[in-house]
């Protein structure tokens, strides 16, 4: 057994892994849940079955802990593989922006995009629509926003918390570095914050929505709608949304390198290499076991998996292969560890499903 750092996650990996189901409901009722007022106190919860997840997007786990975001009920849930039990951990149910230091449950959220997870179990919210980062305590479970003051635009790169400024960011990973990587999608940059100092910093794009080249410096490289982030020892990995595309950061080096997508918007490809084949914006990326990139092609309503070591992508779930698992509508947000398989946000269809590894 040895340890490979994914993502958040950092994870044994076993010569004989348990077997997995094909693909399976995980969780969800398929339907939504839209609010006026907010949820009571210890509602809703139960199996992830019966609990109503409108419009999943982010997934993160770690250990027995699965979390989950909405965003028709902008709120974030836990799963706890241990017990069978799905709760609501924060967002009230209603839109908004509030809360801070205060317990996460009584909070108010805007689209919370995305949630990952530290060794301490405190998590970390692209809160998408309010236009900021925020942090959960994982021992006390009181909020506050660590950086943006809730306006949309661009600033604030050398300075921290209010200073900054970014626009819908999307996704969220830890570095492993003592950063926070952050997706700032409406400004096609990916920004880093220092989560000792809070200072923050741009390590790619310059704001123009274009494709980078292949092999470019990365802080100089443009970026066209950077949507989805993960994270390894060696990489920093990209899936742009308008860009129809997959980058990598080599974090040695600095520079940035051409992965999968053609840049152009289609659904072509399976069996072959992945830098020639066509996404419709992917909006979700993951790393599994074997070091294959897992893609959630939304628009073409599937989950694609490259394999880097074989120079191949082929559709997994949904898409070209729903006829023999299971039909997706703008799936987002997918993770993956080695307890659980993979889990990926069937967001419009108001489910998760678990998907299996081989």
């Amino acid at each position: 057994m040895f340890m490979l750092w994914i993502g958040l996650l950092t994870l044994p990996i076993c010569a004989d892994p348990p077997p997995f189901p094909d693909h399976s409901l995980f969780g969800g009722t398929g339907h939504s849940s839209q609010r006026s007022i907010p949820y009571p106190d210890g509602q809703p919860g139960g199996s992830a079955k019966s609990v109503p997840l409108g419009n999943p997007f982010g997934i993160e786990m770690l250990g027995e802990s699965i979390w989950i975001t909405t965003v028709d009920d902008h709120c974030i849930f836990r799963f706890d593989a241990g017990t069978k039990r799905m709760e609501r951990i924060a967002g009230t149910g209603v839109v908004g922006y509030s809360g801070d230091e205060g317990p996460a449950h009584r909070a108010t959220f805007n689209w919370p995009h995305e949630v990952r997870a530290d060794a301490e179990r405190n998590l970390f919210v692209a809160d998408t629509r309010n236009h900021v980062v925020r942090r959960i305590d994982g021992h006390t479970n009181v909020v506050t926003t660590i950086a943006g003051n809730g306006a949309p635009g661009y600033a604030g790169d050398g300075q921290a918390e209010n200073e900054v400024q970014f626009k819908q960011p999307h996704s969220v990973v830890l570095d492993s570095a003592g950063g926070l990587l952050v997706a700032d999608t409406g400004n096609h940059r990916l920004r880093r914050i220092d989560l000792k100092t809070g200072f923050v910093e741009t390590i790619s794009g310059t704001g123009v929505g274009k494709l980078p080249r292949d092999g470019e410096d990365a802080r100089s490289a443009n970026l066209f709608g950077p949507r989805s982030l993960a994270v390894d020892a060696q990489s920093i990995w990209i899936a742009l949304r308008e860009g129809n595309s997959v980058w990598r950061i080599d974090r040695a080096t600095g520079k940035i390198h051409h992965v999968a997508g053609t840049g152009k918007k289609g659904y072509s490809g399976d069996g072959g290499p992945p830098r020639e084949a066509t996404f419709s914006g992917p909006k979700g990326i993951a790393l599994d076991n074997e070091n294959r990139l897992l893609v959630v092609d939304t628009e073409n309503h599937a989950v694609r998996r490259i394999d880097l070591a074989a120079n191949l992508i082929e559709t997994l779930l949904g898409g070209k292969a729903a006829e023999q698992n299971f039909e997706l509508k703008r799936p987002h947000g997918i993770a993956f560890s080695t307890e659980h398989g993979y889990l990926v946000a069937d967001s419009e269809n108001h489910r998760v499903l678990r998907g299996h590894r081989e």
